[in-house]
């Protein structure tokens, strides 16, 4: 695998590839007025979309905000729909398969094949290994308060540019990790 992402942003900027970015943003939402709307003309709303970003004029909509209440109580930020289809395409075009392997094993959140269940049996497991060489071991449960909230865009936008060499996917890139940021001091991700 190469350690850099090179010449592969337009030609991954495909109506196919744009179509299965819906579906995938639509899944469990397909009900929603947003969804429908788009729908109603989607030929041409993904080929406005490819179009505003291979010309350079896409940017991100306003974001919405909602409180959930499950596990606890969080402030979600959602983008128009069009917005989280690209996010879609981006994600499973150039984050999946060039960042994706790049972390460690033990990366179990939102990734394709893991998730919380393989987590708990992994960790399951390693309690089994422990205890018989060491009876008396300690678990710690922890969360970070408002983790997204801390991360600062600069420094994860310079942990980007590592490991993309292709000059429009970087653009592109720094358009959504800086997205609507006034200032380069403002700190912060949204959770979408």
């Amino acid at each position: 695998m190469p350690k850099k992402i090179k010449n592969c942003f337009y030609k991954n900027l495909t109506f196919e590839k744009f179509i299965q970015a819906h579906y995938r943003a639509k899944k469990h939402k397909c009900y929603k007025d947003e969804v429908i709307a788009f729908e109603l003309n989607l030929e041409n709303n993904i080929i406005n979309l490819i179009n505003s970003i291979k010309n350079g004029k896409y940017r991100l909509g306003n974001y919405y905000s909602f409180k959930v209440y499950e596990p606890k109580e969080r402030i979600i930020k959602a983008l128009p729909y069009q917005d989280r289809i690209v996010h879609q395409w981006y994600i499973e075009e150039f984050i999946k398969p060039h960042i994706l392997p790049k972390l460690i094993v033990n990366t179990y959140a939102c990734i394709p094949g893991r998730g919380t269940h393989k987590a708990v049996d992994e960790l399951q497991k390693m309690m089994r290994i422990y205890k018989r060489n060491n009876p008396n071991f300690w678990i710690l449960k922890c969360d970070i308060k408002k983790f997204f909230y801390s991360i600062d865009p600069t420094i994860l936008l310079h942990i980007m540019e590592k490991y993309i060499d292709d000059k429009a996917l970087l653009n592109f890139t720094k358009l959504l990790i800086l997205d609507k940021k006034s200032t380069s001091e403002e700190i912060g991700i949204p959770i979408r």
